[in-house]
């Protein structure tokens, strides 16, 4: 009797456990993506500079062949942002730009994406310290449109080398949510996370 009763409970957790197990979609990770300086999209003053960082995440919607639409929301500052004006949504793989997940259905999402904020303003005198230490063969004065872009580090080098301007990032916390709708529930799930800079 006790093993019946034993073998029963064991079963039951672990129905419990695999029922229960939270699903995973995303996750996020330190890129290996590079830090770049450019030109703010609309510059109010010729000299308005920008410091682009990768966010990015590995996905795992490829997990769930009922998915039929997921949508990104990622929020700044307290701000819902705007893509294409305040961020670029990139397949981590071929760094080609992404409008929306719903360019991709199960079973081909990519495994992985970056956003990379297009506003955080950083003053020429700081810009051009960067340069020097991670890209010395070039110069602040060479960023004349936003097409001029230039490399600095991977997020990961520059996240180990520049704490202060990280804690900066962290100091009103930042988020991205995700709204999946799976073809057999009638409402879709949001998970939103903290990005954690």
């Amino acid at each position: 009797m006790k093993k019946t009763t034993l073998l029963a409970s064991t079963i039951l957790f672990a129905l419990c456990f695999t029922n229960c197990e939270e699903k995973t979609y995303f996750k996020e990770i330190v890129s290996e993506k590079n830090v770049s300086i450019t030109k703010i999209r609309f510059p109010k003053k010729g000299e308005d500079l920008v410091v682009t960082i990768p966010i990015e995440f590995a996905l795992y919607l490829n997990n769930f062949p009922n998915i039929w639409y997921v949508g990104i929301y990622y929020e700044k500052d307290n701000r819902l942002c705007s893509d294409i004006d305040d961020y670029l949504m990139i397949e981590s793989e071929n760094d080609k730009v992404i409008l929306s997940l719903d360019e991709f259905q199960y079973p081909n999402y990519p495994n992985s994406i970056y956003l990379v904020e297009r506003k955080i303003k950083i003053s020429k005198k700081d810009a051009q310290k960067l340069i020097e230490k991670y890209n010395p063969k070039t110069a602040v004065e060479n960023i004349k449109s936003i097409d001029d872009t230039i490399p600095l580090v991977s997020y990961k080098k520059f996240r180990e080398d520049n704490p202060k301007f990280i804690e900066e990032l962290r100091r009103i916390p930042d988020s991205i949510t995700f709204v999946i709708q799976n073809r057999k529930e009638k409402n879709p799930v949001q998970i939103k996370e903290k990005i954690n800079w």
